[in-house]
């Protein structure tokens, strides 16, 4: 598809118009848009090329459009989506794609124009490109002194929100790590097989090649694969020998079964979708009700936990801010893994921090109430509610946690005598703690449990 200069297929770049449209215009989840985009594409390096020009748009979003405005007459909002997300994959690829020459990605943006019926806007295309091609060195001085809404492409809203709870410099870090390449975080499932055993499988399996392996140095259960591909392709996981779960969500499961009391207990999921915590307590031997609001999500959980052996999780279909007479008291843990605004997970998603506003923290706040508030009747006398979160903001996490003790008469589990080793969060409390993106090689996380 191309040679060593980065002169690539026109059918590639349209297919990246494509997906910026939708994710940045329409609103569709990144994620889902990419790999719809992948599927139907043939070749390897094609895959790669979209893969990498897609996600680096929508991270750096906000960032060129700061360009666009200070290079072009009619400003980045006032502009034709597609001449806005041409301008946009031709600015990302001249500033941070070496792979590509300015002239290629000049050339085949006007190409691109005229393809999707703008012919008469190549000179105002090229004449932008170019420009920004002349100033290269100085748009990146610029974007590297800046502050960090513009140098991260992070809107100020997140940025307050970070710094409130992380302060500014530790902010930064976060931010930063936000748009490293951690590769794919796995668990391994140990009633297939011993970790060990598996870390030294894909040891041997990728000696000598680009892949990287990481072994986690807190949980023994977790690992990242850097270079390998996507897990569907990964027979290990095809047989449900290991799960994709960031260790920050592993946490949670490892928290929950160093506070309870009652080993091998009942477990109820509430939120559970895709299902990683519900086959983690599984695989400790925990007895699973696992639920969410949709048949759909549903089925995600039935796969995983087909996937990986576990045919006895009682799955089934439940809206948690409706309270459920037959959970009353039934359960030894209930986890609450709510939905929530997401902003620990902007490096796996990055499209969701454009879509941040304070009504929708205020709103998500307010349905995590209502589901905590029906949840703490399902703990048994003397059991546990783990209230998680993979945010960082005080309405979604410390608010809400202080509503469990306050109001709905549970009471604080030391958390910070039930970790890991190693494990100093950033912020914690005898409740709870919130792990700083990045401050693990993990994703923000805010863990919390209490007892009734």
């Amino acid at each position: 598809m191309s040679d060593h200069k980065g002169k690539l297929k026109l059918s590639a770049r349209n297919t990246v118009l494509d997906s910026l449209i939708k994710v940045l215009e329409e609103k569709k989840p990144l994620h889902i848009v990419l790999k719809e985009a992948l599927g139907k594409t043939e070749t390897k390096e094609d895959r790669k090329f979209i893969s990498r020009l897609v996600r680096g748009c929508v991270e750096r979003a906000l960032t060129l459009d700061g360009i666009i405005n200070r290079y072009s007459k009619v400003k980045a909002d006032k502009q034709k989506p597609v001449i806005r997300n041409i301008l946009r994959e031709g600015i990302y690829q001249i500033l941070f794609m070496d792979s590509v020459t300015d002239f290629a990605a000049c050339n085949e943006s006007v190409k691109l124009a005229g393809k999707r019926g703008f012919r008469s806007l190549a000179g105002f295309i090229n004449g932008n490109l170019r420009n920004i091609c002349r100033e290269k060195e100085s748009i990146l001085d610029d974007i590297e002194r800046a502050g960090l809404s513009y140098k991260y492409s992070v809107p100020d809203i997140v940025v307050n929100e970070f710094v409130n709870s992380f302060g500014k410099d530790k902010s930064e870090e976060a931010f930063k790590y936000f748009f490293s390449d951690t590769g794919v975080s796995y668990r391994t499932n140990k009633t297939k097989s011993e970790p060990s055993l598996i870390y030294d499988k894909f040891e041997a399996a990728f000696k000598d090649t680009d892949t990287v392996i990481k072994k986690n140095r807190y949980l023994d259960c977790c690992f990242t694969l850097k270079g390998a591909g996507t897990p569907d392709g990964m027979e290990e996981f095809k047989n449900g020998t290991v799960v994709v779960q960031d260790f920050s969500s592993a946490l949670a499961g490892f928290i929950a079964d160093s506070c309870c009391k009652c080993k091998k207990g009942k477990v109820l999921d509430l939120c559970a979708a895709p299902g990683g915590k519900s086959l983690h307590l599984a695989d400790m031997g925990y007895r699973i009700t696992s639920c969410d609001i949709s048949e759909a999500k549903c089925s995600l959980i039935r796969e995983a936990a087909g996937r990986c052996g576990f045919s006895d999780i009682d799955i089934r279909v439940n809206d948690a801010s409706v309270y459920n007479e037959e959970f009353k008291e039934a359960f030894d843990i209930v986890l609450c893994d709510l939905p929530c605004s997401g902003l620990g997970i902007i490096g796996k998603k990055p499209d969701i921090k454009y879509n941040v506003t304070d009504e929708k923290i205020t709103e998500l706040s307010l349905l995590q109430r209502a589901i905590l508030k029906n949840a703490v009747n399902y703990v048994k006398p003397g059991g546990i509610l783990i209230y998680s979160t993979c945010t960082i903001t005080e309405r979604e996490n410390t608010e809400n946690y202080a509503l469990l003790i306050n109001e709905c008469g549970m009471r604080k589990i030391p958390v910070k005598d039930n970790l890991p080793e190693g494990i100093l969060p950033a912020k914690a409390d005898d409740g709870y703690i919130l792990i700083r993106p990045g401050q693990y090689e993990s994703d923000g996380f805010f863990i919390s449990c209490c007892m009734r």
